[in-house]
């Protein structure tokens, strides 16, 4: 009915289990005033400014980085890490014509994402290889796993239906997720213990990452790892 309609979303309709990670994944999203004509004070989390502030919502609809008072906005979302200003700004191609692969940080995800840089302008949120970036702008980087961890969910290329775990570095939890059986990349473990134990307990030893180039493809292998008990 539209007394439900006119209340938007809100975080309190959530099961309890799921309210802290919704929270933040909320505090992430861009500011939404929804369809409607009212004019009604409320304050939202800004990704790009890292901090509360107050804009006018329409008074339906809308998304869930909507919040009554500064201090809802404030005790929400102040656990959202900080980053450099650089990698606040949006990844940019330029104007050019090259063809070379990039990487920028992402403030919608968290993480640092693959571009195609044309070869010139842009901006400075634009480093050359994946630890670059993972190096300069991810936060906490100091306490994290191996950079596997970082890759996003890849189910792969062929049609098999293999239980697997990936680690999500968002939740900073393992998710299970089905594999098709070849291609894919190194996030993928064959049981959620080994998961966590790797990504984040910390307990792989000779692990390293080697980013091969073949066709163009790239192409991530993990080699050496040994899990400690």
């Amino acid at each position: 009915d539209d007394g439900g309609r006119e209340r938007g979303l809100s975080l309190s309709d959530l099961p309890a289990a799921a309210v802290s990670a919704e929270k933040q994944r909320a505090c992430l999203l861009p500011p939404d005033d929804g369809p409607c004509r009212a004019l009604v004070p409320r304050w939202y989390y800004d990704r790009h400014t890292q901090s509360c502030q107050q804009f006018t919502y329409g008074g339906c609809y809308g998304n869930a980085n909507n919040f009554l008072t500064f201090d809802d906005c404030e005790k929400s979302c102040w656990t959202i890490k900080k980053v450099p200003k650089l990698c606040r700004m949006e990844a940019d191609g330029g104007p050019c014509r090259s063809y070379l692969r990039r990487y920028a940080f992402n403030l919608s995800s968290m993480r640092c994402e693959e571009f195609i840089y044309g070869g010139c302008y842009g901006n400075a949120n634009n480093f050359r290889d994946l630890q670059s970036c993972v190096d300069h702008c991810l936060p906490e980087k100091s306490n994290a796993g191996p950079l596997l961890c970082y890759s996003p969910k890849d189910e792969g290329l062929c049609s098999s239906s293999v239980p697997r775990y990936y680690y999500d570095i968002k939740t900073k939890s393992c998710k299970e997720f089905r594999y098709t059986g070849c291609g894919g990349n190194a996030n993928n473990f064959v049981t959620e213990t080994d998961c966590y134990n790797v990504c984040r307990n910390g307990k792989a030893l000779g692990w390293e990452m080697m980013l091969q180039f073949w066709g163009g493809n790239q192409l991530e292998i993990w080699a050496g790892a040994r899990i400690v008990p």
